[in-house]
């Protein structure tokens, strides 16, 4: 039984299930988990100008951004140009909205689709996409996701206002107690159990969607797995040292590696 619920979107099913056609290169990218004075950030946005392919960026990029946002947008500034860039270049950029990201609605002014999942078509091959916070198995996670996506009518009304940045305050609190960790190579303990719970679930979306492949972000662990035909993969993580993404070439899905010292 699925520990989460195949297109459970914030404005309806409708509004947040994706089905796209993608060719050539594709990289997959997930939980950098920015915040405001990160030092990572020029090396995200070099990252982000130096691709040659389509981008999908998988959730949680940054450690808090909820709503518009025009603070957020100054201090990310530099990785607004690279995706511009990118989008000016010809490229497809696709924005899967994590547990730390979301209702992103400035993304809808740069022309950026957003979702909460989505498959993709490429070469022969159609893969499941979803950051995979909804099929992980934490239950007040869930509960509280279930709550928060309906909300996204009141960010639209109420953005760059008061209630936006008490929220984003609220949110930075409770994300600042876990940011260290988060950036850390930590694969046991509650994150290997997050990953065999997403693991679980993840061959029945395959089953019961027909897909030949599933990719999720979340749980920080970077694995390529092959089970009964069908691929199961995870984008990893940004830590302090290392970056880790995923390559989808033709259907052949590849962890890569990004080296960095900050």
């Amino acid at each position: 039984m699925l520990l989460g619920k195949i297109g459970a979107g914030g404005k309806g099913d409708k509004d947040m299930w994706k089905t796209i056609e993608l060719d050539g290169k594709i990289y997959i990218i997930s939980d950098v988990h920015l915040e405001k004075d990160d030092v990572r950030k020029n090396i995200l946005s070099q990252f982000i100008s130096s691709l040659d392919g389509n981008l999908i960026f998988l959730g949680d990029i940054f450690d808090i951004w909820i709503g518009r946002s025009e603070e957020n947008k100054q201090i990310f500034s530099s990785i607004l140009e690279a995706i511009e860039e990118l989008l000016r270049r010809g490229m497809n950029i696709f924005y899967i909205e994590g547990n730390h990201d979301f209702h992103l609605i400035w993304l809808d002014d740069m022309g950026i689709e957003r979702a909460r999942e989505m498959i993709i078509k490429t070469g022969k091959k159609e893969f499941f996409l979803s950051h995979g916070d909804m099929y992980s198995g934490e239950i007040t996670h869930t509960l509280y996701r279930k709550f928060i996506l309906k909300t996204e009518g009141i960010f639209r009304f109420a953005s760059n206002g008061y209630f936006e940045k008490t929220v984003n305050t609220i949110g930075e609190l409770f994300s600042s107690l876990s940011h260290k960790k988060n950036l850390l190579p930590h694969f046991k303990g509650k994150r290997e159990k997050l990953f065999y719970n997403m693991l679980k679930n993840g061959v029945e979306i395959s089953r019961k969607l027909g897909v030949d492949g599933v990719i999720f972000g979340h749980c920080h662990i970077p694995v390529v797995l092959n089970i009964d035909e069908k691929i199961y993969a995870n984008t990893g993580f940004w830590g302090y040292k290392y970056g880790t993404y995923i390559e989808l070439i033709n259907g052949d899905v590849k962890i890569k590696r990004i080296d960095f010292s900050v």
